[in-house]
C-alpha cells in the first residue's frame, strides 16, 4: 500500500497542530494526500473566537498558499478543530468529541509539547508528560487505531555524548513525576525543580525523555513510533523555501547580528550543532508512521521503532553557520539596522558578560533614551537585550557541547518509500547546498517573519556601506583615543613610537 493510499479516507488527530511543526505537518499531508479523511486538530479555546475562527487563524500563515492556489477549498474541507487542552485530563475534550475521536480516527501525530527551557518542572510535566498519558490513553480506546507517532527531541538524552536510535532509562519514573506535578505545590515544586532535574540541563529535556517512558510501555498494546528531530529550522523547498513561523535556533541568531542587536554569543565556535529542515523531518515523520502502519516492527526487533531525525554529516560548526551568515546578510542587509552586523564568539563568561554589557546593553539604553527625546514611538531595546541574555543563558549548555546522533534508522528509512511516492515524500537530503539552504532560509526570514519589501534592498544595502564606513571610523578614532592614553600616561614608553608621532 502507497503513502497516499495509507492515508485515503483515513482521519488523523494532530496535536499542537497551531505550532511550526504542526502547521507544515498540516499543509503537506492535505497537499500530498489530498484524498486524506478528517485532520482533527486539538486547539484551546480562546474567549471570542469560535472553531471557524480558530482555523482561519491558523490559516492565515503564509505557508498555507501554496495549497490555497493549486486546490482551493481543500484545506478548509479537511481541518476539523476540536476544542480540547493538553493540561487538562482526558485533553480537556467534551464527552462528544472524544466519542468521536475514538470511533472515527486512525492515526495519530502527537506532536504537542510545552518547548520552554525555563519552563516550571510542575507546568513542563504536567504538559509533556501528562499530556502524553492522556494522548496516550485516547488512543488505547480507538477502535481503528494504526499508528500513534510521539515527537520527541533528538536533545531529551543530553546527558549522554553519543544518541543510538534506542529508548534509554530515566532518573526517575514518569508516574512519580505526574505525582509530584499533581499533588506538591508550586512553589515548593520549584525549590525541588535542582534536584528532580539533577544532570539534566532543564525541564524541557527531562520532560521528553519521561514521556518517550510512556511511550514504549506501550508497545505491546498499540502500535507507536517516536521520532526525534533535532534542532528544526526552515524548510528547503517543500512547500516554498525558506518558510519559518519563529526566532528560534540560528535564524533568530543570524536575524538578530543582521539587524545589529547582537554582537556577541556565548558559545564555542568549534562546536558542531546538528540542524534538521521542517519539511524534510515531516516528510519522513509522515514516512514513519506509515511504515509503523504496516510492518511488524516489534516482532521483528523486540523494540519500539526510533527515528533520530539528524542531519549529521550535513552540520556545519558555529563559526562556519555566523561566518556563511554574515556572508549572506551583507548580500542581503536589512532596510533597518542599529549598526553593522557584526558576531564574535566566546566561552569566557565574563568577557561575554562585558561585552554584552558596552557593545549590546549600553548601546540599547542610549537608543531607547534618544528615540523617547525626539518623541519616536519604538520598540523598547533595553527589555529585548535582557530577553536576548536569558535565552542565551538558558541555550549555552547546547551552544558549548557537541553531541553525535546516530541516525541509521532514519536514513534506511528512505529507502522503503514506495516509487510511487518518491515525488512527493522522498526526504533524502545529500544534495542538498549548505550556501543556497541558509541564502533561502536567510530570505525566507526577511520574508516570512519581518515582511520586508525585497524593492528595498537596494536602499539596505546602501545603510550597510554607511554602516561599515561609520564602524570603521569609530575603531580608528577609539585606537587612536587608546593609543594616547597609553602614551600620556607613560604606559607604553615614548620609544615605542616613531618620530611621526610627534604631535602627541
Amino acid at each position: 500500500m502507497s503513502i497516499q493510499d495509507f492515508f485515503r479516507g483515513r482521519n488523523v488527530l494532530v496535536t499542537g497542530g497551531t505550532g511550526f511543526m504542526g502547521k507544515v505537518l498540516i499543509e503537506k499531508l492535505v497537499r500530498s494526500c489530498p484524498d486524506i479523511g478528517k485532520i482533527c486538530l486539538l486547539v484551546r479555546h480562546k474567549k471570542g473566537k469560535d472553531k471557524a475562527s480558530r482555523i482561519k487563524e491558523i490559516l492565515n500563515a503564509k505557508l498555507f498558499d501554496t495549497i490555497k492556489e493549486q486546490k482551493p477549498g481543500l484545506i478548509e474541507k479537511k481541518l476539523f478543530p476540536v476544542l480540547g487542552d493538553m493540561t487538562e485530563l482526558r485533553l480537556g475534550l467534551s464527552d462528544e468529541e472524544y466519542g468521536f475521536l475514538v470511533e472515527n480516527v486512525s492515526v495519530v501525530f502527537h506532536v504537542a509539547a510545552s518547548v520552554r527551557f525555563d519552563e516550571p518542572i510542575r507546568d513542563a510535566t504536567i504538559m509533556n508528560v501528562r499530556g502524553t498519558r492522556e494522548v496516550v490513553q485516547l488512543a488505547k480506546q480507538m477502535k481503528h487505531l494504526k499508528v500513534l507517532l510521539h515527537v520527541s527531541t533528538a536533545y531529551c538524552n543530553c546527558i549522554r555524548e553519543y544518541v543510538e536510535e534506542k529508548v534509554y532509562e530515566s532518573p526517575i519514573g514518569w508516574r512519580e513525576a505526574i505525582s509530584i506535578a499533581e499533588n506538591l505545590d508550586p512553589t515548593l515544586s520549584s525549590i525541588l525543580t535542582k534536584k528532580i532535574l539533577g544532570s539534566f540541563p532543564n525541564t524541557y529535556t527531562l520532560t521528553k525523555l519521561l514521556a518517550e517512558q510512556i511511550i514504549n510501555e506501550e508497545r505491546n498494546n498499540i502500535p507507536v513510533v517516536i521520532f526525534r528531530p533535532s534542532i528544526v529550522i526552515s524548510s528547503v523547498n517543500d512547500p516554498v523555501k525558506g518558510w519559518i513561523d519563529n526566532f528560534n535556533g540560528p535564524i533568530g541568531l543570524m536575524m538578530a547580528c543582521g539587524k545589529g542587536i547582537i554582537r556577541v554569543t556565548y558559545c564555542d565556535q568549534s562546536i558542531v550543532p546538528d540542524y534538521m529542515a521542517v519539511d524534510i523531518s515531516i516528510k519522513s515523520m509522515i514516512v514513519a508512521a506509515w511504515h509503523r502502519s504496516k510492518s511488524n516492527w516489534l516482532e521483528m526487533n523486540n523494540t519500539i521503532p526510533v527515528y533520530n531525525s539528524a542531519s549529521v554529516s550535513k552540520s556545519v560548526s558555529n563559526k562556519e553557520l555566523l561566518n556563511l551568515g554574515m556572508k549572506i546578510i551583507e548580500q542581503y542587509p536589512f532596510d533597518e539596522m542599529l549598526w553593522r552586523p557584526s558576531i564574535k564568539f566566546t566561552i569566557c563568561f565574563y568577557y561575554y558578560y562585558i561585552c554584552t554589557i558596552i557593545e549590546q546593553v549600553l548601546p540599547a539604553i542610549f537608543f531607547d533614551a534618544l528615540l523617547d527625546l525626539i518623541g519616536k514611538p519604538h520598540k523598547r531595546l533595553l527589555p529585548l537585550q535582557q530577553k536576548i541574555y536569558v535565552i542565551t543563558m538558558a541555550l549555552s549548555y547546547f551552544t558549548t557541547k557537541a553531541w553525535t546522533f546516530e541516525n541509521s534508522n532514519f536514513l534506511r528509512l528512505i529507502d522503503k518509500i514506495p516509487d510511487v511516492d518518491r515525488k512527493e515524500f522522498n526526504y533524502d537530503f545529500k544534495d542538498v547546498d549548505i550556501y543556497e539552504f541558509f541564502r533561502d532560509a536567510t530570505i525566507g526570514s526577511r520574508k516570512y517573519l519581518f515582511n520586508i519589501d525585497e524593492s528595498k534592498l537596494p536602499f539596505a544595502k546602501k545603510l550597510l556601506s554607511r554602516f561599515i564606513w561609520m564602524d570603521r571610523i569609530l575603531k580608528a578614532f577609539g585606537a587612536t583615543i587608546l593609543v594616547f592614553v597609553l602614551f600620556y600616561f607613560n604606559i607604553i614608553p615614548r620609544a615605542f613610537f616613531p618620530d611621526s608621532f610627534c604631535f602627541f
